[in-house]
Parts: structure tokens; sequence; C-alpha cells
């Protein structure tokens, strides 16, 4: 009613000025069909039927996500037995919650530094997370039981124990085939759905401000499945290959997914691309994230490292020792380069040393070493944000909105360097079982080397996939939460922040 109200208004009188273009929403049509006002020119109705059909798309790839969830769920899971959960279950899940936070409040807030994105960045970061938790329960128990690996409880048939616990009691859903037991759903599942759900949004980082809803969601199925893929048949049961915090099966392979996705969407369009430029206050926004994801980062790399074990103690010392290695090196090679703190370079660089120190964060590396690579890793991000950003996409005309590849792709470059000298020095090892104690360093190269094929096929193929969901053309309206989102009117206009004494074009 009170949109009718508004539309009878809005037709009756002439002297209704709207408010100011890229914060509202607007009748074109009828009081159903809602376009953003700068969408109201030449063209408008092209615009409105590319619209329409977006939310058709949309719409319809949630439904069927949700229908086939739903039967999966129903016909192939269950919860664990009952009497089987004990004390690290509900220690396990203050993990799983410090890796939610992260996935949700810490990315979407560290993506929210453009001036006009704010609710695409939270709000899609929130979607993506919801969609891969759930999917990746299925593909990652999927395919760890086509590998054969035995880091999904319950899943293969004998499973040993390493603490000489039984056997817990399987159901058998599926006869033949690898698959042969229910999925136990329990919270180390669930934590999987978010490691699925960062390397998502990690490349989400690449492309946000120039993908629509419906790509959105294509993106991520795709990306889960090949994540799973990739790291449970690959890296694991392939090559053996040894990954703590995530270095190589979630940056690295999120990273250049991302990147390969945003090289076949192409570069945007310069009419749109100012609007990606912070204000002040998403600069602060995007700043908190970073403060979320650092203090959280421990939790990240060593959420399945087990409870009250060795391994867990040496992840959280070494990846707050990185940490505060490339917080502090950010610090100071950002001032060195731009003659100022570059905010930037604060948000993104600061936490290059959980990236990059991942992998290697379980094993004895000496306290020294975790703090190089800290500051190592940052010095490789800041350069990559000063220096190297600005020329791939003028060379090569990859336009990384984030600037994933310097944050997550190179730091986890590093960090597989990393990990492959520390497994062939006999020291570092402690505790750690390797599959190949003769050879773990090649397994480290060869886990890497396929993750980076994978990823950038994968990548290649999925931006096809989306430049046939939406075309290029159909994307006319970017950088701007109005284009799919109601947005709320400001408290003051443009003009009057001018009259106040701000700029023009001055957040407000």
């Amino acid at each position: 009613l009170k949109l009718q109200f508004l539309y009878l208004i809005d037709s009756a009188s002439t002297d209704i000025q709207p408010p100011p273009a890229h914060t509202t929403m607007a009748l074109v049509d009828d009081v159903k069909n809602y376009v953003p006002m700068d969408l109201q020119d030449e063209g408008a109705t092209d615009k409105l039927t590319a619209c329409k059909a977006e939310w058709r798309r949309f719409g319809g790839l949630l439904g069927a996500y949700l229908v086939f969830v739903i039967m999966m769920f129903s016909a192939f899971v269950e919860y664990p037995p009952v009497g089987s959960f004990n004390v690290q279950d509900d220690v396990q899940y203050l993990f799983y919650l410090n890796v939610t936070v992260m996935m949700i409040i810490g990315f979407g807030a560290l993506m929210a530094f453009q001036r006009h994105n704010g609710l695409t960045a939270i709000g899609f970061s929130f979607l993506i997370t919801v969609i891969a938790i759930p999917l990746c329960v299925l593909t990652g128990r999927f395919f760890a039981s086509v590998a054969g690996n035995d880091d999904y409880a319950c899943l293969q048939a004998n499973q040993t124990h390493a603490d000489g616990a039984p056997d817990l009691p399987c159901t058998g859903k599926l006869a033949g085939g690898p698959w042969t037991h229910a999925v136990l759903l329990n919270v180390q599942a669930l934590l999987q759905g978010n490691f699925a759900a960062a390397a998502v949004l990690i490349s989400f980082g690449a492309v946000i401000g120039k993908v629509t809803p419906s790509q959105i969601v294509v993106m991520a199925v795709v990306e889960v499945v090949l994540y799973s893929l990739n790291k449970e048949v690959l890296c694991i049961g392939l090559f053996g290959t040894l990954d703590m915090g995530g270095t190589i099966f979630i940056h690295l392979f999120g990273a250049y997914f991302g990147l390969a996705v945003a090289y076949m969407l192409g570069r945007p369009d310069e009419a749109e691309a100012g609007k990606a430029e912070p204000s002040r206050v998403s600069d602060i926004f995007s700043l908190i994230g970073t403060a979320f994801l650092w203090i959280y980062w421990p939790s990240f790399n060593g959420a399945t490292a087990g409870v009250a074990s060795t391994d867990q103690q040496l992840t959280t010392v070494n990846t707050v020792l990185a940490l505060c290695g490339s917080a502090v090196a950010t610090f100071l090679v950002s001032v060195l380069l731009n003659g100022k703190i570059n905010t930037v370079d604060v948000q993104n660089a600061a936490l290059a040393g959980g990236v990059a120190i991942g992998a290697s964060s379980n094993l004895r590396v000496s306290p020294g070493a975790a703090l190089a690579v800290g500051v190592a890793a940052a010095l490789i991000s800041t350069c990559g944000f000063n220096r190297l950003q600005g020329f791939v996409e003028a060379k090569l005309g990859l336009h990384d909105s984030c600037g994933i590849h310097n944050l997550h792709g190179m730091p986890a470059l590093f960090g597989s360097l990393v990990v492959t000298v520390a497994v062939a020095v006999k020291s570092t090892q402690g505790d750690v079982v390797y599959p190949h104690p003769d050879g773990q360093a090649w397994a480290q190269l060869a886990g890497a080397g396929a993750t980076l094929v994978v990823a950038i096929v994968g990548g290649l193929l999925t931006g096809l996939v989306l430049n046939l969901v939406c075309p290029q053309g159909q994307r006319q309206v970017q950088f701007d939460d109005a284009a799919f989102w109601t947005v709320a009117a400001p408290e003051d206009s443009a003009a009057q922040a001018v009259a106040k004494g701000g700029k023009d074009g001055d957040e407000y």
C-alpha cells in the first residue's frame, strides 16, 4: 500500500524531485519494477528488461540449489551416534565460531572499502558463506571418499583412528561405489565448509562490484566443487601434500581461481570504475575487517590441528609471530614507498604473514623464522599493491578489485616455497607425520603446482560460464549497491556536503 501511495503521488505531481541518483530506488514501469535511478536514462527499457532477467536467474539458481541440498542432506547426511559427542567437540565449536566471524565480518568488512558497495561486500560475503558450508559438507566428504582419505571420520570402512578410539558405527546409504557410508554431520564438517567459503570469498575479492548476484551463485557452487576435488583427490589423495593453515588449498587456489575469472570478465567500464574508489568511512570499515581477521587468524590456521595438541600450540605461536612481523613490516615498507602510511597497505599486507606461514605453521620452524616469514610476506604484498598491481592491469588487462593477488596469491606462492624448504629440514618435523618421509618437499611442490593448474583452468572456464549466464552488456551498473540492493537515502545530500565545506564527491 505504501508503494502504491508513493506511485500515485509521483504520478500526480511534477514538483517532487528524486533523492540523489546513486542512493535510491525509483519506479520505472509500475510499482513492482524498481531499478536504480542511474538506470533511468536513454535505453532504460532495455536495462529494466535486463534487470528483470537477472532476478529470474538469481531466483532460479538459488531455488535449484536449495532443492538439491535438501534432497542430498535428506538422503545421505546423518547426525553422529548418540553419545559420540565429547568435550573436544565443544572446544572445536569455538574454532568454528572464530572462523565464521572471519568469513562474514572479517572478509565482508575488508572488502567494503568501495564507497558505494558496502552492502554488496558484506551481504554477498554472507550469501557465499551460507552457500559454501552445506555444499562442502557434501563435496568434501564425497571427494575424500573417492581419494580414500581418512580426514573425515566414518567415511571409509575399517577406518583407523590415531587415538585408538573405536570406529564409529555407520549405516550405509549408497550401494556400491566409493561413497559407501552416510555423511556424519559434526562441527569438523562445518569447519571444512568454512574453509571452502574462504576460498570463494578470496576469489570474490577479485570480481566484487563487477558480477551480478546470479553470477556469484554460479561461481560459488562451481568453485566449492573444484576446491574439494583439488584438495581431496589431487593434493591429499594423490600427492600427500600437507597444509595445516590453507596456504595452498585455500589461499593459492582461491586467489588464482578468482584472478582467472576476473580476466575472463574483462576490465570494468571506465565510467563505472570511479565508484570503486574508497571514502574515509569505507576505509574505516575495511580496516575494522582487517582487525577482525588479524585477531582470529590463529584460529583459522589451527582449527584442524587437534585440541590440546602440540600442533595446536605451534600453529598458534607461529601464526601470531608471523602476523606481528607482517603488520610491523607493512607500516615500515608503506612509509618507505609512499612517504606516509598507505591505508590499503595496512588493510591488506598486515595479514600476509598469516597467509604465508599457514602451511608450515605446525612445524618447528623456530620463532625467528616465523617472524621473518611474516616480514618477507609483508614486503611482497606491499610492493605488490604499490608497484605490481597497476602494471598487471595495464599490461594484461587484469582488473583485481581488492588486490587478492597481493594479499593471497603472491604470499601463498611464497608460503608454498617456505613449507617446501621447512619439510626438507629434519629438525622442523617434530611429531608431524609426513606421508612421504623421503620426498615430502616434492609432494609440497606437486600439490602447489596442481592447485595452480586447477585454479587457473577452472577459473577461466568458470569466467566463460559467467559471461554466458549474464553477458557483459547486461552488467551496466558496477561498484554500486543500488544495482541490486534497496539502499537507504542519505541524511544529507552531496550539494549540502559541499556547502558545509566538503569536496564534491565526498562520502555523506
